[in-house]
């Protein structure tokens, strides 16, 4: 922080000149990845495979075009 105090300045007493610096942490990131695969036969997009997810119950399933199921 840095501050400049000019007497006397034109109509008012004084001015007050300052600059405030915050420095801000970067936040620290937390992830888990993996590659997407099949749930069924663990084949993956380098395999040639599409992936969809789709969620069943309260977990997230990944299925490739040929174990996809059917409702």
């Amino acid at each position: 922080m840095s501050q400049i105090l000019i007497p006397d300045f034109g109509r008012s007493t004084s001015l007050l000149y300052q600059d405030l610096y915050f420095a801000k942490k970067k936040p620290v990131v937390h992830t888990t990845v993996s590659e997407a695969a099949c749930t069924v036969c663990q084949k993956g997009l380098d395999d040639g495979m599409s992936i969809t997810a789709k969620r069943i119950g309260l977990h997230l399933r990944l299925f490739c075009q040929y174990h996809f199921p059917q409702e």
